[in-house]
């Protein structure tokens, strides 16, 4: 964590102990040559800090505590302040003469029985604070500045005393935010022998932890989240999106496997072509599009993995990456991209993949292995970007995030190398990639992303439709983000707070530019996972905020740790997350039933379908998708943005014109009207059907999507007219995801 003054932390190697700094002080006071031998002093209550004004917090540890067997022990300051009562002054050591006498203080009456005279230690060349010994089982916060003081492996894992077969009992007090660490390896041994000792012990303990795994709040997450997914995999058929992205894996594969032409898809697609795609064709010829959805349940639960671990590293305490876990794992958009065979899934697990490799390299001591996470981290940064171009939205935000993680730990010059080593490794690749793609990349990424054009959409309507399927992470973030302001841990943590925060906001704020609901629902979820992390802060803080209405009554007599709120506030944080949850559960039903079952239009199309025909459909990549087999990609045409050559004139004609002379001329061997997005388009189309009577109604299928009861309609050719010269087929785009 970063130093008040000056906003740097010291350099490796140096501890600073800011409970200490009374000691310290108190010891500064006293001559030189008066310095005395230490001795060893019974183990403080709070070691590391001063004694926070509510007890710690034991999460889920209901277990009756052991009683304390007096009054508590004087804080650090005052202990160093003041001689201990019971233990004489000792003498001034020979080897050092006073250079002036100085009145030996009273005789005080000790009626106590005194402990065994503990052996006399050489004085140190320099004063110091006592060494404090901690109790074994015990997991103590330690002051600002601790990660720079020890070594890392000492701060990473438990030392021998500390017990890791259960969640830590340490929380976060006010104004400290740095990971728990044992008290007796801080102050009883040298900073370079802590780092060895504390490796041995977790060398000891390695069999045993393994045999203790603690994962299962983690696992039941997870769990749940699976459930919630898979129940939707086979609830519905292909969604235009899902049909686009496996027909062009398929196509990717055969062009990659048999040499197939290539049509040019990276001019309308929103992703890169041959990041996604192809693993989603994989994974439908291995289970079809349920083996595709399945698929991005996986990076879904990658995804919440990597919450839990961030969540748990940036802010040292499991119970918040539970609930901030589970807040995310339950919310209706990660249930729905569980779901969803599209590039979504994929890249927001590698967002997710890019934080946790930065923060995790931050607790790594060896500068080579830190920055190759590092790097990592920016390469997977890049695949999200490629396999969907909007997620470059979210790069700032991990940046930042991880940034911070280093300059709170390691001081300024560390969190700047790590972000310029971000930029450095995120930007190569995409650059390198962007001049490989040539122009069709670049005019897929200026159509679908960097010049999108602006929809109709109100403010209003996308402020309403976020709120609805993120409202409760972004109250729950802020209100978390205020209460870290409002502890004063240090500005780069509060910088580090908000960064999270923000990045709820920021897919609302850039559709709220451009005036398009489209894709809203799933990018605020990107962000979401963000948020999460603060989320769960707040929920994992509600027993110690609660713990301070206690504070009086204890005050007044009663004593005793505030069972009722850790019971209480641990009660509200599963309410809300499972109150969460549910909500979830009604917008997910509700996002996937926003279009139509196209079964029963399948298997009529299909009986009609014939591998040289040119058809017309509303939903083409549907079609492209279930008769791939049958019917060749490039013979699929939309009602979205059509082009149309006249054989006789020669003229190209743009939607309407061109839609009415292919019907006049019989261009299409059949056409598929499915009355829902381009509805206007569809009712132009049945005017020219029924104008030239060369198409006649072959089969009417009724369903019913989010805008209520509609129904398929197929007409086929009637007569074939013979044509002087086939028209140009000109490119075709379909609607983005």
């Amino acid at each position: 964590m970063a130093a008040e003054d000056g906003g740097t932390s010291p350099p490796r190697g140096r501890h600073r102990h800011s409970a200490s700094n009374d000691v310290i002080a108190a010891s500064e006071l006293a001559p030189p040559e008066r310095a005395k031998p230490e001795r060893a002093k019974p183990a403080s209550a709070n070691p590391g800090h001063a004694k926070p004004d509510f007890d710690v917090w034991k999460p889920w540890k209901l277990e009756p505590e052991e009683p304390e067997p007096g009054k508590p022990e004087p804080r650090p300051a005052e202990s160093a302040q003041a001689p201990e009562p019971g233990l004489d002054p000792e003498p001034v050591p020979a080897a050092k003469p006073a250079p002036a006498p100085e009145p030996a203080p009273a005789p005080k009456l000790d009626l106590a029985p005194k402990p065994a005279p503990a052996p006399q230690l050489t004085p140190a060349p320099e004063p110091g604070p006592a060494p404090k010994h901690e109790p074994p089982g015990e997991l103590v916060g330690v002051g600002r500045g601790t990660r720079n003081g020890l070594n890392r492996q000492a701060v990473g894992r438990p030392a021998a005393n500390n017990r890791s077969d259960t969640l830590p009992d340490w929380r976060p007090a006010p104004g400290s935010f740095e990971p728990p660490a044992a008290e007796a390896a801080v102050a009883a041994h040298p900073a370079e022998k802590v780092g060895l000792e504390v490796q041995a012990a977790g060398a000891g303990r390695g069999l045993e932890r393994l045999l203790n795994v603690r994962f299962w709040p983690l696992g039941v997450v997870l769990a749940i989240q699976a459930v919630l997914s898979l129940r939707l995999v086979w609830s519905a058929t292909a969604y235009i999106d899902e049909g686009l992205y496996l027909s062009v894996g398929h196509l990717e594969l055969n062009h990659f496997l048999h040499h197939a032409a290539m049509p040019n898809v990276a001019s309308f697609m929103s992703g890169s072509p041959v990041v996604y795609p192809p693993l989603a064709a994989l994974a439908d010829d291995i289970g079809g599009l349920a083996g595709a959805r399945i698929l991005s349940l996986v990076f879904m639960l990658v995804a919440t993995t990597a919450l839990h671990g961030v969540s748990k590293r940036l802010l040292f305490s499991r119970p918040a990456a539970f609930f901030a876990a589970a807040l995310f794992a339950w919310l209706g958009t990660a249930q729905f991209l569980g779901a969803f065979a599209t590039y979504d899934a994929m890249a927001l697990m590698l967002l997710t993949v890019a934080t946790w490799l930065g923060v995790r390299a931050v607790e790594l001591d060896d500068d080579a292995l830190r920055y190759t996470l590092v790097c990592a981290a920016g390469l997977c940064m890049a695949v999200a970007d490629a396999a969907k171009y909007a997620a470059v939205l979210f790069n700032p935000v991990v940046i930042v995030v991880v940034a911070l993680a280093a300059w709170r730990a390691d001081g300024r010059k560390a969190g700047l190398d790590t972000a310029g080593a971000m930029l450095l490794t995120v930007a190569l690749p995409l650059t390198i990639g962007y001049d490989l793609g040539g122009s069709q990349y670049a005019q897929g990424i200026s159509s679908t992303t960097l010049e999108r054009a602006a929809s109709t959409a109100t403010v209003q309507q996308v402020l309403d439709l976020s709120a609805h399927t993120t409202g409760i992470i972004a109250v729950l973030a802020v209100l978390g983000g205020i209460l870290i302001t409002v502890r004063r841990p240090g500005w780069v943590t509060v910088l580090l707070a908000w960064a999270l925060v923000g990045g709820e906001f920021l897919a609302p704020a850039e559709q709220a530019r451009i005036h398009t609901l489209t894709s809203l629902f799933k990018h605020v979820g990107y962000g979401a996972w963000f948020a999460c992390v603060i989320g769960g802060y707040l929920l994992a803080e509600l027993p110690a905020l609660l713990a301070r209405l206690g504070r009086a009554a204890r005050a007044a007599g009663s004593g005793g740790r505030p069972r009722w709120a850790l019971l209480v506030g641990t009660a509200v944080g599963t309410v809300v997350v499972l109150a969460a949850g549910a909500f979830g559960v009604t917008v997910a039903n509700a996002q996937h039933g926003t279009w139509p079952n196209s079964r029963g239009m399948i298997t009529d199309l299909s009986k009609l379908a014939r591998p040289t025909g040119i058809y017309l459909v509303e939903d083409p990549n549907v079609v492209t998708y279930y008769l791939r087999t049958k019917v060749p990609f490039q013979n699929i045409d939309d009602t979205y943005v059509y082009f149309y050559t006249d054989p006789q004139t020669h003229k190209q004609l743009k939607n309407g014109p061109a839609y009415a002379d292919a019907i006049k001329r019989g261009y299409f061997a059949g056409i598929v009207l499915a009355f829902g997005d381009t509805f206007a388009t569809d009712q132009m189309i049945v005017k020219d059907i029924d104008q030239d009577h060369t198409y006649r109604l072959a089969a009417v299928i009724p369903y019913r999507d989010s805008y209520g009861p509609s129904q398929y309609k197929i007409w086929v050719r009637v007569t074939q007219p013979v044509r002087k010269a086939h028209p140009k087929h000109a490119k075709h785009r379909h609607r983005k995801g």
